[in-house]
């Protein structure tokens, strides 16, 4: 795969994982589990929803083939 041909890969997933992220993250907000009144106008609360939301979203973008496991654990070290 070329560089081109990569980053073509991950816009085209980019515009579901925008849309999707965002939809999540207003479940989470509207789901009652954090009282969002308690935070300031900061980023404290948008992070914590996001990071979660992202962790929860990050299952529908592994491959269907488990034998890329090794490529996905080396790669959390950079």
């Amino acid at each position: 795969m070329t560089k081109t041909q990569f980053e073509n890969k991950i816009k085209e997933m980019m515009k579901d994982v925008i849309k999707e992220t965002l939809k999540e993250c207003t479940r989470l907000f509207e789901s009652g589990a954090v009282d969002t009144e308690s935070y300031e106008n900061n980023f404290s609360l948008p992070k914590i929803i996001l990071a979660v939301a992202l962790e929860k979203m990050s299952d529908q973008y592994y491959p269907l083939f488990n034998g890329h496991s090794e490529e996905i654990r080396n790669l959390k070290h950079f």
